[in-house]
Protein backbone atom coordinates (compact mmCIF):
# COMPACT_ATOMS: atom_id res chain seq x y z
CA UNK A 1 0.00 0.00 0.00
CA UNK A 2 2.77 2.42 0.84
CA UNK A 3 4.52 1.77 -2.45
CA UNK A 4 1.30 2.38 -4.35
CA UNK A 5 0.81 5.66 -2.48
CA UNK A 6 4.33 6.81 -3.36
CA UNK A 7 3.93 5.88 -7.04
CA UNK A 8 0.57 7.65 -7.23
CA UNK A 9 1.97 10.69 -5.49
CA UNK A 10 4.89 11.04 -7.88
CA UNK A 11 3.13 9.96 -11.08
CA UNK A 12 -0.13 11.87 -10.73
CA UNK A 13 0.11 14.64 -8.16
CA UNK A 14 3.45 15.94 -9.45
CA UNK A 15 2.29 16.77 -12.99
CA UNK A 16 -1.03 18.07 -11.66
CA UNK A 17 0.77 20.50 -9.38
CA UNK A 18 3.08 21.61 -12.17
CA UNK A 19 0.04 22.26 -14.36
CA UNK A 20 -1.58 24.19 -11.52
CA UNK A 21 1.49 26.37 -11.04
CA UNK A 22 2.22 27.20 -14.68
CA UNK A 23 -0.26 27.64 -17.49
CA UNK A 24 -3.28 29.57 -18.51
CA UNK A 25 -6.29 29.69 -16.14
CA UNK A 26 -8.14 26.80 -17.80
CA UNK A 27 -5.09 24.54 -17.50
CA UNK A 28 -4.66 25.56 -13.88
CA UNK A 29 -8.25 24.59 -13.15
CA UNK A 30 -7.69 21.22 -14.80
CA UNK A 31 -4.61 20.61 -12.64
CA UNK A 32 -6.49 21.61 -9.51
CA UNK A 33 -9.38 19.30 -10.32
CA UNK A 34 -6.96 16.42 -10.97
CA UNK A 35 -4.86 17.01 -7.85
CA UNK A 36 -7.76 16.89 -5.37
CA UNK A 37 -9.01 13.33 -5.90
CA UNK A 38 -5.48 12.06 -6.47
CA UNK A 39 -4.30 13.46 -3.15
CA UNK A 40 -7.39 11.95 -1.53
CA UNK A 41 -6.46 8.54 -2.94
CA UNK A 42 -2.91 8.91 -1.65
CA UNK A 43 -4.22 9.64 1.84
CA UNK A 44 -6.57 6.65 1.66
CA UNK A 45 -3.69 4.38 0.66
CA UNK A 46 -1.52 5.76 3.46
CA UNK A 47 -4.35 5.16 5.93
CA UNK A 48 -4.57 1.54 4.84
CA UNK A 49 -0.79 1.14 4.77
CA UNK A 50 -0.28 2.43 8.31
CA UNK A 51 -3.47 0.72 9.62
CA UNK A 52 -4.80 4.01 11.00
CA UNK A 53 -8.55 4.34 10.32
CA UNK A 54 -8.56 7.82 11.87
CA UNK A 55 -6.61 9.09 8.84
CA UNK A 56 -9.67 8.41 6.70
CA UNK A 57 -11.26 11.57 8.12
CA UNK A 58 -8.46 13.68 6.67
CA UNK A 59 -8.96 12.09 3.24
CA UNK A 60 -12.72 12.70 3.31
CA UNK A 61 -12.32 16.33 4.35
CA UNK A 62 -9.72 16.86 1.62
CA UNK A 63 -12.08 15.38 -0.95
CA UNK A 64 -14.87 17.76 0.04
CA UNK A 65 -12.62 20.81 0.21
CA UNK A 66 -10.96 20.11 -3.12
CA UNK A 67 -14.35 19.95 -4.82
CA UNK A 68 -15.44 23.21 -3.22
CA UNK A 69 -12.11 24.84 -4.05
CA UNK A 70 -12.47 23.85 -7.70
CA UNK A 71 -15.90 25.45 -7.85
CA UNK A 72 -14.63 28.67 -6.30
CA UNK A 73 -11.67 28.82 -8.69
CA UNK A 74 -13.95 28.15 -11.68
CA UNK A 75 -16.21 31.00 -10.62
CA UNK A 76 -13.20 33.27 -10.22
CA UNK A 77 -12.02 32.40 -13.72
CA UNK A 78 -15.48 33.14 -15.06
CA UNK A 79 -15.41 36.63 -13.59
CA UNK A 80 -11.96 37.53 -14.90
CA UNK A 81 -12.43 36.31 -18.47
Amino acid sequence: MLTAALVLLVAAVGPALLTTLWGDPADRLTGLILAGPTATMVLLLLSAGYHRPAYLDVALVLGLLSFAGSLVYARFIGRTL
